[in-house]
């Protein structure tokens, strides 16, 4: 063999494993993000740090902040 085919074979080998690795990474990802559902937005209670969805946090504001309490620790 030449030493002009084993450089030419060491020099692309590194980015030809490179993008088969990502293509095989993107698609096998691709379908398991299609196949999940999206989680809706929930909040942490400022006080216990309870996660709730929207519609059952209480918000507080506090000097231009807004903080979200869960039904116990708003009482």
């Amino acid at each position: 063999m030449a030493s002009d085919v084993v450089a030419q074979f060491f020099a692309w080998a590194p980015l030809v494993c490179l993008l088969a690795v990502a293509l095989i990474a993107y698609f096998s990802l691709r379908e398991q993000a299609a196949a999940s559902p999206t989680l809706g937005k929930t909040y942490a209670c400022a006080s216990c740090g309870r996660r709730g969805k929207h519609e059952h946090m209480v918000p507080v504001s506090r000097e231009g902040a807004v903080l979200w309490y869960c039904g116990r620790c708003a009482r």
